[in-house]
């Protein structure tokens, strides 16, 4: 039995087929098109899907919608019939499928089935989890043998006290367990993915832990660790847990009485560009524009109902996509999403280049 390097990652813009090189191309123009004569046109289908299995998590993160308890919305769990449906809508310019967005997708007892489903499609599927249900090793192969490409686990700590000031009701034995345990599943299928994707939340916290999470990610088998600035809503709620080295955070002025701003990049700082290559499907079927909606109150319509092009390219959509073009920071939503910031990833380390 070999340990195979892990499959690399797809980027959904190099397509596979024609038609794919076609709707990159329509894609472009569209968007071209729009920020030049500042009109929304939408001539290609998205490359990127982002569904919500669920809206529930198991832990209570204090600047997490979902685990502080602050989501409006109704909370809910996607059906597997319900997740066909969706799936068997999406056009076939979709390559990439990212399984998660408020809540922790493997509370879904069908979970692994919509991953194998997508795998089905030809899709690449990504998600993200919190690492507390895979603590034993046959759990580990079940994920595994599913064919899903990335994991995406949440590891803020390396020990239990920092561990769980943010990850509130965590357990941060049962997550370097279940990471191990995906290490050695995929050893043990001699299969070369997951790709097993940590991500450490740089907090006041736990900066200094840097190091140490380093020689820990190498030491459980995992393929790459991601340092990751904090995303805070306001002052109170994040003064905490912010770094004081600006350096160690996305934003570049934040006070008492403001709404935190972010650092930008200077190409298209105030345009999104996702709209027009992306989409975010809620636990209920509903499309938002983005996964900074988080609270869904910007509804582009029902796909459990309705078509895929009557949604993407419909009123509701052409309209959200005008505003963003007109004055995107005018947007609650659009204030303090990540798309063009700067330093929202601080340093990420490949393991399997060392």
């Amino acid at each position: 039995m070999t340990n195979r390097p892990p499959a690399k990652p797809i980027s959904p813009f190099l397509p596979r087929t024609l038609s794919q090189f076609i709707n990159l191309l329509r894609i472009g123009a569209s968007l071209g098109i729009s920020l030049l004569l500042r009109r929304a046109y939408t001539w290609g289908n998205p490359v990127i899907v982002h569904i919500e299995p669920t809206s529930l998590c198991n832990l209570h993160c204090p600047l997490c919608p979902s685990g502080s308890g602050d989501l409006t919305r109704k909370r809910s769990k996607m059906s597997l019939d319900q997740y066909k449906i969706i799936l068997d809508k999406l056009p076939a310019s979709v390559r990439m499928v990212l399984l998660w967005n408020q809540g922790e997708p493997f509370l879904v007892k069908d979970f692994l089935q919509m991953v194998e489903y997508a795998k089905q499609k030809g899709l690449y599927v990504v998600t993200s989890t919190n690492g507390h249900f895979f603590r034993e090793l046959e759990q580990a192969k079940r994920v595994v043998q599913t064919g899903i490409d990335e994991l995406i686990v949440s590891l803020d700590g390396t020990d239990q006290e920092s561990y769980q000031k943010y990850r509130a009701g965590g357990k941060l034995t049962w997550v370097i367990q279940g990471i191990k345990n995906l290490a050695a599943a995929r050893m043990q299928l001699d299969l070369n993915r997951p790709l097993i994707h940590l991500q450490f939340i740089l907090m006041k916290h736990n900066i200094a832990q840097r190091e140490r999470m380093i020689e820990l990610g190498q030491q459980m088998g995992a393929d790459k660790l991601s340092f990751k600035t904090l995303q805070i809503v306001n002052w109170q709620q994040g003064n905490q847990f912010l770094p004081d080295d600006p350096n160690l955070t996305r934003y570049q002025s934040i006070g008492e009485s403001e709404q935190p701003r972010t650092k930008r990049r200077r190409f298209l700082p105030d345009q999104c560009l996702r709209l027009w290559y992306s989409m975010v499907i809620n636990c209920d079927g509903q499309v938002s524009p983005c996964c900074f909606d988080k609270d869904a109150e910007y509804n582009m319509g029902n796909l459990l109902n309705s078509s895929f092009s009557s949604i993407w390219k419909g009123d509701h959509f052409k309209k959200f996509r005008q505003k963003l073009l007109n004055s995107r920071f005018e947007l609650e939503i659009c204030r303090d999403c990540t798309e063009g910031v700067k330093n929202l990833f601080q340093e990420t380390i490949n393991y399997q280049k060392n």
